[in-house]
């Protein structure tokens, strides 16, 4: 198994298009040493606009609400989507007015005193307490490592995170802020659900080997590292609508999933599976053959489509939403039926497919 899984890697390593060819150059996100300044419990629901508990604390922190983002953490992230984080950032910046870019800069100690009192008052309690230093406020007691990012604080991202394997979810609202991982602002907006399947994928899991034939990364999901990530696109539309719709009904489906808290009955984590399963086999396919077998492909074209109803939608109404999952449901076992599921069978691992690629390719 290990002498295909290098095989198949060597092959992966000759793919000349990166993340980083297609994406802007942020890679990044909220990273600081700071914690105590930035990081903040959200009020709970019928409180204060401005009362906030800093991460730590135990005394109420007051803040203007117009600088506090939400984020999300490696805590709160998932395959194909999120649910939303108790916490937010404290970001005391703003969009600079003129230019033909968009910048985020740091609003300057004097100016924050003026129009942000609360905050100001919080950053130098901050200084004083925590880091015992008397001397006047200035900008770097509260600015961030890579500021970049910030000049895509509302664009839609993929944010990528480490688990057993690259984790990505398509952040489509583009009002997150993040931590524990990278986020991948694409030049093409239309490829997100792609590649957010792709960082999903097998190839996801090949990538630590990559890294560390290259004797280059250790850490694969380090910004700079993920801007190596090999890409393909699809060289016919077919299969990249295919891989964006069902990205659409997996995110559906893991919302669904996060809505029922801890029980989630065993037929929707079979449907979340299958459709990751479907994601996957097309990806690998991308990659490697584009030869599926053709009674698949038949059957993926006939069921697959994007959904009439919002599968977008944060808050589904629950009619709504048992109607979508019926409909999902309907549409894997018009697959099952009209495809040759025994062969795929839709359960490989990374085992199964090195020996299925192996047997139709001869690595």
């Amino acid at each position: 198994m290990f002498l295909k899984q290098d095989k198949i890697v060597e092959k992966i390593r000759e793919i000349p298009v990166t993340l980083g060819d297609v994406s802007e150059s942020i890679f990044g996100g909220v990273n600081t040493k700071y914690r105590l300044l930035h990081r903040l419990a959200l009020p709970e629901e019928g409180g204060s606009d401005s009362y906030y508990l800093c991460e730590s604390m135990c005394k109420p922190v007051f803040l203007e609400p117009e600088l506090v983002y939400p984020y999300v953490s490696e805590t709160f992230s998932d395959k194909f989507t999120f649910h939303p984080s108790p916490y937010g950032f404290m970001l005391p910046y703003e969009l600079s007015e003129g230019g033909k870019r968009r910048e985020y800069t740091i609003i300057p100690p004097e100016e924050l005193k003026v129009r942000f009192p609360m905050t100001y008052g919080r950053i130098l309690e901050f200084k004083r307490k925590f880091r015992h230093d008397n001397s006047p406020l200035k900008s770097s007691d509260y600015s961030i490592h890579g500021r970049k990012f910030m000049e895509y604080l509302n664009v839609p991202k993929i944010i990528a995170t480490e688990g057993y394997h690259l984790q990505a979810a398509y952040d489509a609202a583009g009002n997150h802020v993040f931590e524990n991982g990278c986020g991948i602002v694409l030049k093409d907006s239309s490829k997100y659900a792609y590649v957010t399947a792709v960082l999903n994928s097998s190839i996801a899991r090949l990538f630590p080997s990559i890294c560390r034939s290259e004797m280059a990364y250790s850490e694969y999901t380090a910004p700079a590292v993920m801007k190596h990530f090999p890409i393909v696109f699809p060289d016919n539309r077919l299969t990249e609508d295919l891989i964006n719709t069902v990205s659409s009904y997996l995110s559906f489906l893991n919302r669904q999933k996060y809505a029922r808290d801890y029980w989630v009955p065993d037929w929707l984590r079979e449907l979340i599976d299958f459709y990751e399963q479907v994601s996957n086999l097309l990806v690998l396919d991308t990659y490697f053959l584009n030869s599926l077998d053709q009674r698949l492909m038949n059957a993926l074209e006939e069921n697959i489509h994007p959904y009439a109803g919002d599968l977008s939608s944060e808050e589904n109404d629950p009619e709504d939403s048992d109607s979508l999952l019926s409909a999902l449901y309907y549409i894997k076992q018009r697959i099952l039926e009209a495809s040759s599921s025994e062969k795929y069978k839709f359960n490989m691992g990374l085992p199964e497919i090195l020996n299925f690629y192996q047997s139709n390719e001869g690595f």
